[in-house]
């Protein structure tokens, strides 16, 4: 039988899928390898997030982009107080907030752009897994000024809140249903398990799909009025289902009374997400900053990410409750937040640190490389609770020069 040595099993793995016949979906076994709290890419808080770690996110770069960010965050929290929202305290609350400098940075900008606002915030920080909250009160516990606290969802809806949610990188690691087309219908993908020589291997295999696939696929040509499956794919041919995102908006918008949602991640229009040529879907492992197409390779030691379909994704919003705002690419939200300007005042500090001013304007390109992070989309969405308001989406404006 064919074996890739480089997908071995890990020993602590191994007891679960025994426990499940020795095969168990692709959904569970991303659940695990990224969420388990002891042996998760996740949970465990074995990730590094940076130049000099698995792989980078845009406030890692810096404090540029939380600059950049806080300048929308503002302007919606403003918006909020000009028409008359009740409230006790605006939330800033930030979902999957990694190593909490987005967070952190966030309050700092909002402290020099409306110093006023900072006695009528909180930061709420929600984290599932452990080993990233540790890290996270690390980086937090230099803030003053403004209340702080971790709070789960489940807490959030019994006690909700009014002001800004942000969810940067967070949908394209919740774990994914795959899809793999065969003999001429489709099947679940699963993982199981293969022994030779004493040692247990990953491998992939082919499951009978459920009831709620066969729903996603059926209803999803008719929504995104695109053939599933595409025309002129060939066997073997694989997607990806993003099937908790539905529950995600709707367990958001029982945290929300009143105010904004913004989504950031990797994400393509359907007709290229299912495109026949996207043979391997769009998932990939990153490890040390390169990316690799072998998801099963270091089971428990890289991310795993798959981008969202951005109707897909609109579409659950809107199902649950939130009106959208609108979308674009982070590097056109960035220049319309004044990118621009911070790139033109590095000629000021070039004079006086060359070594320095170099150093930001690579960060602040990398931002907004259209081949990179640039590429990443913003999609913004509204709740509102019976209030009738406006919020002005800067992020969506021409580009300030």
């Amino acid at each position: 039988m064919m074996i890739d040595s480089t997908a071995r099993c890990p020993k602590w793995l191994i007891g679960p899928m025994l426990a499940n016949g020795g095969a168990i979906s692709f959904y569970k076994y991303m659940e695990l390898v990224l969420n388990d709290p002891i042996n998760g890419f996740y949970g465990s808080g074995r990730l590094k997030i940076g130049k000099d770690g698995d792989f980078c996110t845009s406030p890692s770069l810096g404090n540029d982009f939380a600059q950049l960010l806080a300048i929308q965050v503002v302007d919606w929290f403003l918006g909020l107080e000009e028409a008359g929202i009740n409230y006790e305290l605006f939330s800033l609350v930030e979902i999957g907030p990694g190593e909490g400098t987005l967070s952190r940075d966030l309050i700092n900008s909002i402290s020099e752009l409306a110093p006023f606002l900072i006695g009528k915030i909180e930061l709420i920080l929600v984290e599932p897994n452990i080993g990233m909250k540790k890290r996270q009160e690390k980086v937090i516990k230099e803030l003053k000024g403004v209340e702080v606290r971790w709070s789960s969802l489940e807490n959030l809806k019994i006690n909700p809140v009014t002001g800004v949610v942000i969810a940067n990188e967070v949908l394209d690691a919740l774990p994914v249903e795959r899809i793999i087309f065969r003999e001429n219908k489709f099947f679940r993908q699963g993982v199981s398990l293969k022994k030779k020589d004493g040692n247990y291997y990953l491998d992939f295999i082919d499951l009978k799909t459920t009831r709620a696939i066969d729903e996603f696929l059926k209803e999803s040509e008719s929504l995104l009025k695109i053939d599933f499956p595409p025309k002129e794919i060939s066997s073997g041919w694989v997607t990806e289902w993003h099937c908790d995102i539905p529950c995600w908006f709707n367990d958001l918008s029982k945290i929300l009374i009143n105010g904004s949602l913004l989504v950031v991640d990797y994400a393509m229009e359907s007709k290229r997400y299912y495109h026949s040529t996207r043979r391997s879907g769009t998932l990939m492992s990153y490890r040390n900053q390169k990316a690799n197409y072998n998801i099963l390779q270091d089971a428990g030691f890289c991310d795993l990410t798959a981008h969202i379909c951005i109707e897909s994704t609109i579409n659950y919003a809107i199902t649950n409750g939130w009106t959208f705002l609108g979308k674009t690419r982070q590097g056109q939200a960035l220049l319309a937040l004044g990118l621009s300007k911070l790139l033109y005042s590095l000629q000021k500090s070039a004079k006086n640190d060359i070594a320095f001013a170099l150093a930001r304007r690579e960060s602040l390109l990398r931002l907004v490389d259209p081949i990179g992070l640039g590429e990443y989309r913003w999609l913004a969405f509204k709740k509102n609770n019976g209030n009738d308001f406006t919020l002005r989406n800067r992020f969506l404006e021409e580009p300030i020069n």
